[in-house]
């Protein structure tokens, strides 16, 4: 069995504590085996494990050390990017993936939504109200762009579902956006072609995620597909 060469100190990382925006620090050794390995701990578990320098240390022991210190660096990791940002459990596993040793990621994960740090329905909900405040986006925009992030289908529909007020006619409320987004943009297509004009339009709502129902209705609604005429008129 391996001995114990040298404990140094390591510096410090992140307390992972209670809350993703918390501060603090705990202090990290890095253990120096007599066969070149070195793995790093916490000071607290140098006391707990008895370890100090020339004592042998079991591989069974420093394969939980480096299990561990692989679970506390990757729950660090998680937690300075939620502290940026919300995200989904998929967008936070893809970009600790090649970071954090797969076993790790897991329990990170896991402990995480079970404290709530993590919940894809929630973070459905916000980013539908983020982008119904800032622009007018059809029901198909939120689902791509939350399947982007890996939201599950059921979660995406349950989020639309609590989007809409209860009692509210959705397809005429997706329908009044898209009349109100075109009458905005006409002014500015106005010196095109005709069929121009109509590809322009249709292009656009279609970008914001409207169906091609609605984008049909919205293209007469307006005349788009015949001569211009004020659509305020």
């Amino acid at each position: 069995m391996p001995s114990i060469a040298d404990i140094r100190g390591g510096g410090a990382s992140r307390k992972v504590g209670v809350s993703p925006r918390a501060r603090g620090s705990d202090e990290v050794r890095l253990l120096v085996l007599d066969n070149g390995r070195r793995v790093r701990i916490h000071a607290e578990q140098v006391a707990r494990h008895g370890l100090s320098v020339g004592k042998t240390i079991t591989p069974g022991l420093v394969a939980e050390l480096t299990a561990r210190n692989a679970y506390v660096r990757g729950r660090d990791l998680a937690l300075r990017l939620l502290a940026i940002r919300s995200r989904s459990v998929a967008e936070l596993r893809s970009r600790l993936s090649d970071r954090v040793p797969k076993d790790a990621l897991r329990s990170v994960l896991q402990d995480l939504a079970a404290e709530g740090y993590l919940d894809d329905l929630a973070f459905a909900r916000a980013w539908i109200a983020s982008r119904m405040a800032t622009r007018p986006f059809g029901v198909n925009r939120f689902r791509w762009e939350l399947r982007q992030k890996g939201v599950p289908h059921a979660i995406v529909d349950q989020a639309l579902r609590e989007s809409v007020p209860e009692g509210t006619d959705t397809v005429a409320t997706e329908q009044q956006l898209a009349l109100d987004l075109a009458r905005r943009r006409l002014p500015a297509y106005r010196r095109l072609p005709p069929d121009r004009r109509t590809r322009r339009l249709a292009a656009l709502l279609q970008r914001r995620g409207f169906g091609s129902a609605t984008i049909a209705k919205t293209l007469r609604a307006v005349g788009a597909t015949g001569p211009m005429e004020d659509p305020d008129a």
